[in-house]
């Protein structure tokens, strides 16, 4: 109800109370401004629209906090961790009169070695001291290829590859075949004793690695080993050792068969037949045999032998057709990592073993990539490089998450 009073124009405008008439008989309304902290006062709306302000920015810092870290995630950069990670020490044992020297590229090691130095990721060392433990000490895979059986291992070096290997580095180990006067190979004497794998399986007793060991016949003159004969998958009908092997004769999911389709090989077995860590082996049709003395093997021109014939003559033979002999061996013994290969000649630079080739081992099927991928997996627990990426993702997603649920509680509100 609007009731006249008798104040003044000026009084009834700065006090608000009300409508007051005038002596013109108009009104003149007045409003009073209450402050306080109920919702709907003048204090609360601006404590609202300060709060709103600051909410403000504070999405647009995590915005863009978020869109730098997305940024960066997708940027290669030098990780400390990487820099600091050193090569990866592979040392070759030239101390053991190995068959095939480290430093002839026509008839030895000397391309495959070069191979892996050349790579950023290890350093090849050639080595003609004994393996003690103080030449073994900063190694992390060491390679020991056709040994001689005249230059045996000592009880120091036994001692030093039993440290090496309880510290976690890793074993490679290679043999090769026994060759006959029939192979291309003959005329050169230092090869006539190929094969003498005992080197090896007297290194496996010495640093107490039980079962498995190179097939060798023992004679009153020799121990040789044997030789795997493949009629069915050869490259020339009169040289029944020289072999294509394809992907059934591989466990094709392990590391070391990564991108491999196809090797080429003259190769020893190991020995049991069924040996558990075998990872490469013969075909259906594949077959091995001891050498009976230096002039051959034991009548290699009649490989089905029946299993009666094979017991009559026990050391005739080291595996029948259908037994699929091993010849490629990979596993852990404790902490560090072992392959044993009864092939080293295959990833030699020498031509094949055939009349007239021009193929030559390290060149041919993807001999080179088997070695290489060998070397991979021996070196795979401590190769790992540490990555910048996955930690740059996961504080992006934190980010993401942080942003989502802080949008998600100021809709609820």
């Amino acid at each position: 109800m609007l009731s006249p009073r008798t104040q003044s124009d000026e009084e009834c405008m700065l006090n608000g109370e009300g409508l007051t008439e005038r002596d013109d008989s108009t009104f003149v309304l007045k409003i009073t401004l209450k402050h306080g902290s109920k919702s709907g006062t003048l204090t609360a709306q601006r404590g609202r629209i300060q709060q709103m302000k600051q909410l403000s920015k504070v999405r647009r810092v995590l915005a863009t906090i978020l869109t730098v870290m997305i940024l960066l995630s997708g940027v290669q950069a030098t990780v400390q961790a990487q820099a600091d990670l050193g090569p990866i020490v592979v040392m070759f044992d030239a101390a053991h009169s190995p068959q095939f020297a480290a430093d002839n590229a026509d008839l030895g090691l000397k391309l495959i070695l070069d191979l892996v130095n050349d790579t950023t990721r290890y350093i090849v060392r050639v080595n003609s001291a004994p393996l003690t433990d103080e030449v073994l000490n900063d190694v992390d895979v060491l390679i020991i290829a056709a040994p001689d059986q005249s230059s045996a291992f000592s009880a120091a070096e036994f001692n030093g590859i039993g440290e090496m290997l309880a510290n976690g580095s890793s074993l490679f180990l290679l043999g090769d075949p026994a060759l006959g006067q029939q192979s291309t190979y003959w005329t050169e004497t230092t090869i006539q004793d190929i094969g003498e794998n005992i080197a090896i399986n007297r290194l496996l007793d010495g640093i107490n690695m039980t079962g498995l060991r190179f097939s060798n016949n023992h004679t009153t003159t020799h121990e040789w080993s044997d030789t795997m004969f493949d009629y069915d998958h050869i490259l020339n009908e009169t040289v029944p050792w020289v072999i294509r092997m394809d992907s059934t004769t591989w466990v094709s999911a392990h590391p070391i068969f990564r991108y491999i389709n196809e090797l080429y090989t003259i190769t020893a077995t190991l020995k049991p037949i069924g040996l558990a860590s075998g990872i490469g082996h013969g075909h259906e049709s594949s077959f091995a045999q001891y050498q009976v003395s230096v002039n051959g093997w034991a009548n290699y021109s009649h490989p089905n032998m029946t299993t009666d014939e094979y017991e009559l003559r026990p050391l005739s033979y080291s595996a029948l057709n259908g037994t699929f002999p091993a010849w490629l061996s990979a596993f852990e013994f404790g902490s560090s990592r072992v392959v044993i290969c009864g092939s080293t000649i295959m990833f030699t630079g020498r031509p094949l073993d055939l009349e007239g080739t021009e193929l030559h081992w390290f060149y041919v099927g993807d001999n080179a990539r088997l070695f290489m991928n060998i070397m991979g997996w021996l070196s795979k627990d401590f190769a790992e490089i540490p990555s910048a990426i996955v930690p740059m993702l996961i504080i992006s997603s934190a980010v993401m998450i942080v942003g989502v649920v802080f949008y998600l509680l100021k809709k609820l509100r």
